[in-house]
């Protein structure tokens, strides 16, 4: 099930918890000594200038919307400060991609000022949350153009598109979660997309005749692949497994010719990045034992 399906499940009657407990009111008691109570669905937070509402890399359950004052989306990377790549004021909210798709935090929201933010807790009733602006419509598009900054963000080949293409390419990508363990692209069968990773870590390898496996250096976040199986109409030249649960953002085949191959530039970058991966291949089926340390699948 893709993100957007999900958030379009989260949103539904169905989704929406058996006992019909009002937003705001106290959780039911469970009635079992020393059982865990449910999170109360609705919980106003005050916060301090500075106070952090939630950390980068932490588990998340529950969305956000500020009721009062500012607060600051930072994002960090490796070596560096964090970075401020938004800021949000009253009306709008924040922490759907954790809640959406049960991964890690991709961000850390600290308060610019003293504010007030009502916590949405996945327990909720989600008929309620309309209240506060909360909507699926709108928690979908939000979900998209940040899924879309996050790809150009981590892949700088997208930020030199259009921002008409970038929009067009935010609502053709769908977001889609994976396990760790999965496969998404085997040797020698056809690919049926082009992937973008914006979590996680991904290994890539070479089955040789002989059953024996020649490993390439893992994808990162911001890798793209997928793409030869789509440019030259060829099999896929690696295997692609995700190493740990990974957020990704899939094109597929029809949206690809559609979008992709119009787009002389970005068609041009990735031939010649298939080109490479391709000289890599014969590289490795040329020399089984060795491990390319300057490879990129």
């Amino acid at each position: 099930m893709s993100l957007l399906e999900r958030l379009r499940s989260l949103f539904s009657d169905s989704a929406a918890p058996a006992s019909s407990t009002d937003a705001g009111a106290a959780p039911a008691q469970s009635g079992i000594p020393g059982a865990a109570e449910p999170p109360t669905p609705v919980v106003t937070r005050f916060l301090q200038k500075g106070e952090v509402v939630v950390k980068e890399g932490d588990s998340g359950t529950s969305m956000f919307v500020v009721l009062e004052g500012r607060v600051a989306v930072a994002r960090e990377a490796e070596g560096q400060e964090p970075r401020v790549v938004e800021q949000l004021g009253a009306g709008e909210f924040f922490g759907e991609l954790a809640l959406l798709t049960g991964t890690p935090r991709t961000a850390s929201v600290v308060a610019l000022e003293d504010a007030v933010v009502l916590e949405l807790a996945q327990t909720g009733d989600r008929a309620a949350w309309a209240d506060y602006g909360v909507e699926g419509d709108k928690v979908e598009q939000t979900a998209r153009e940040r899924f879309m900054a996050e790809a150009i963000r981590v892949n700088p080949l997208l930020a030199t598109l259009s921002p008409e293409l970038q929009k067009q390419l935010g609502h053709a990508f769908v977001p889609v979660t994976v396990p760790a363990g999965e496969t998404l692209l085997t040797r020698g069968k056809p690919g049926d997309a082009l992937y973008l990773l914006l979590r996680g870590q991904c290994e890539v390898f070479h089955t040789h005749d002989d059953g024996t496996q020649t490993a390439y250096p893992r994808l990162e976040e911001g890798a793209l692949f997928g793409e030869i199986s789509l440019l030259r109409s060829r099999l896929a030249t690696a295997t692609v497994r995700t190493l740990i649960p990974c957020t990704l953002l899939k094109l597929e085949r029809e949206v690809f010719e559609k979008t992709i191959m119009t787009q002389p530039n970005l068609r041009g970058a990735l031939v010649r990045l298939g080109l490479q991966r391709l000289k890599q291949t014969v590289q490795v089926m040329a020399e089984p034992s060795r491990a390319p340390e300057d490879m990129e699948p």
